[in-house]
């Protein structure tokens, strides 16, 4: 089958007639919906499941979600020599994904060991994928000279900062995020110009892409809806895409690539997966983790679906109260977090260090630094004295939001405006405020030149939501980008990069994801581009041994057929956490000399505790009058009851 150039893919029922007249692509026209399958297939009337599916088109390589991670896919199979589809759901102009709205700043180092350290001390307890772990390491060595030699960037335009403890410039805090961590001083941040916050480093991929035309077709407002899945190989044939209003097949003939972000977005993701119901995106708002629909349509494994980056400095990252589909929207001055001004939930009382500039959203906590739990509602609370800072001095609270402020002439009004219970915010404000005094705070050791102890009203609060720079969580990938299934095996043809699946689990280095995009949009592009096997015969005429037969399944065993020697008697008792429990006493005249279970399902490590000692209890006390094993009454009671029943027959 010959592939369809970009100009002659034309979507929707229009394109499907006009590709069915065009002479020179007469052999690859697409089978009309609904109509039989008649010269297709091979030779010997076998078929593949791809020559069941009305395509409407094919490409070499389909990569779906046009950000950082995309970009660097396509550019990359498009080398290889592949002919690539590069689709988002984004309209032209607001495609990037959040590759567009962070903060432009990608890692590299010169020294493999220590970022191979350094990322497994930032994953803390958790597992981690060796071979992935080393592969990104190893690519962190390299992200400078693929910038440089593949996508143009000239040797002038890089600025690099790296950890110096006496002078650290804002940039700097990312060189490393956890100096404390072994490794994390050998780590570099790059910028591609002189400037933060820009897309620079975004629109260096995307002019790459653009420059490509002739090896890559983009398609914009084209989100993909569904992945085609050989039945018998479970390779990954092709993508369903929605374009200009209908659903068309599009075959892929060596490889898929997911790039298409997290689940920030999607309400019910973030509610299942973050335990969150008020929250605010701080870059795309076309996140909605349609990759993780997809993924697991097809047989993905998910991993890291509970890591998320909150948004940077301030309290665990937290906007404004904004409306759905808008940007989160943060302080405008960092200032705040000093004097008297508290944050807490909706019992009153505070969850976190108030004063510390934030990880990437993550805030100390024993030790660690973890993303907050945060209660139903958080309030920022301050007095009067605060106030006048606030609005006067740096105008924290932006225009547009003034009226979500409550006031208040005392904190008890406060409280019931706020409908935290009563005395609570006025005992976490008194206790606030001997902490200032004493310039010690035990509950979170917030600094004490940053506590100043409330003063007079009126007294105001304002509620704060959670603010996403993005989610990590998705389908698991392997060091060769590959998406892993449930069975622990690849899934044929599909690849993933960027932050669908990120590696991070637990704690992250700004810039990092940036460098996933690039280490492993890399080999997802690469290896998505390079030829495949044929796809297997679809079997025909097969049988199956499995026949259905009234009675024929499972079925309890009979118990009351059990063999009985002189002197014995069986008893079953279904008092038991099994569906029963079956036991032989034999009798020595009128003494119980054994007790033999016959048949049970407890519990190992809790009802076997009573199978194992209450028999020989009962014997000694020639009785079932006798304690039942603790943390096992339950199957000491079956156990009675069966003996019991045993001894009437004895009788």
């Amino acid at each position: 089958m010959g592939k369809f150039s970009r100009r002659e893919f034309l979507a929707g029922t229009a394109g499907v007639a006009a590709l069915a007249g065009m002479g020179a692509l007469a052999g690859c026209a697409p089978k009309e919906r609904g109509t039989a399958l008649a010269g297709t297939g091979s030779a010997d009337g076998a078929y593949t499941f791809a020559d069941t599916i009305a395509w409407d088109g094919e490409y070499d390589v389909i990569v779906i979600g046009f950000g950082a991670a995309g970009a660097v896919a396509a550019c990359y199979a498009a080398d290889a020599g592949a002919k690539v589809l590069l689709v988002d759901k984004a309209p032209n102009g607001m495609e990037g994904g959040n590759s567009r709205f962070c903060g432009q700043i990608i890692l590299w180092s010169e020294d493999k060991d220590a970022m191979l350290a350094y990322n497994k001390a930032m994953a803390g307890d958790f597992d981690v994928d060796e071979e992935l772990y080393n592969t990104y390491a190893e690519g962190l060595t390299q992200t400078r000279d693929l910038l440089r030699d593949f996508f143009g960037v000239a040797e002038e335009n890089f600025l690099d900062w790296k950890y110096d403890a006496s002078k650290q410039p804002l940039i700097g805090m990312f060189a490393p995020e956890y100096p404390e961590f072994e490794g994390g001083d050998q780590l570099h941040v790059l910028t591609v110009s002189d400037n933060v916050c820009n897309s620079a480093l975004w629109k260096v991929y995307r002019n790459k892409v653009l420059s490509m035309s002739e090896n890559i077709d983009v398609w914009y407002a084209s989100p993909a809806i569904s992945l085609h899945q050989d039945p018998v190989s479970k390779a990954v044939i092709g993508a369903v895409i929605e374009r200009e209003g209908s659903n068309v097949n599009v075959r892929a003939n060596n490889g898929v690539v997911l790039t298409c972000g997290g689940f920030e977005n999607n309400p019910q993701m973030v509610e299942d997966y973050l335990g969150l119901t008020k929250s605010a995106p701080a870059g795309t708002t076309f996140n909605t983790g349609d990759g993780v629909k997809m993924a697991m349509g097809v047989g993905a494994d998910l991993w890291h679906m509970e890591a998320f980056e909150g948004n940077c400095f301030a309290l665990g990252g937290i906007s404004f109260v904004v409306e759905p589909g808008q940007h989160a929207k943060t302080f405008n001055d960092l200032r705040n977090l000093s004097g008297s001004i508290i944050v807490v939930g909706n019992g009153g009382e505070r969850y976190l260090r108030e004063d510390v500039y934030n990880r990437h959203g993550h805030v100390p906590s024993n030790g660690d630094w973890i993303s907050p739990k945060r209660p139903r509602n958080t309030y920022m609370v301050w007095d009067a004295a605060q106030n006048k800072a606030i609005t006067e001095e740096y105008h924290g609270i932006p225009a547009g939001w003034e009226d979500q402020v409550v006031s208040a002439n005392s904190i008890a009004e406060l409280e019931t405006a706020l409908g935290i219970p009563t005395g609570k915010l006025q005992q976490t404000i008194a206790d606030f405020n001997k902490m200032a005094d004493d310039g010690y705070d035990p509950a979170f050791y917030r600094s004490a030149e940053t506590m100043r102890a409330f003063g007079e009203g009126p007294f105001y609060a304002i509620e704060m939501i959670q603010a996403f720079l993005n989610t990590q969580g998705g389908a698991r990938r392997n060091a060769r980008a590959e998406v892993m299934g449930t069975d622990g095996n690849p899934i044929p043809n599909l690849y993933s990069a960027g932050e669908f699946g990120g590696m991070t689990p637990y704690q992250y280095n700004g810039g990092g994801n940036m460098a996933e995009c690039l280490i492993f949009g890399r080999l997802a592009g690469i290896n998505a581009a390079a030829p495949k096997d044929p796809l297997p015969q679809l079997p025909i005429g097969v049988q199956s041994d499995i026949v259905y037969t009234s009675g024929s399944g499972d079925i309890d065993p009979d118990l009351s057929t059990t063999a009985l020697g002189e002197n014995e008697y069986l008893g079953i008792s279904t008092l038991c956490m099994g569906n029963a429990l079956a036991l032989k006493v034999t009798m020595n005249g009128d003494k119980i000399a054994a007790i033999d279970i016959v048949s049970q399902q407890e519990t190992q490590g809790v009802g076997s505790k009573a199978i194992d000692a209450l028999p020989a209890a009962i014997i000694e006390a020639q009785s079932t009058e006798v304690d039942a094993i603790s943390g096992a009454t339950v199957t000491s009671t079956a156990i009675k009851d069966a003996v019991n029943q045993a001894l009437a027959q004895a009788k």
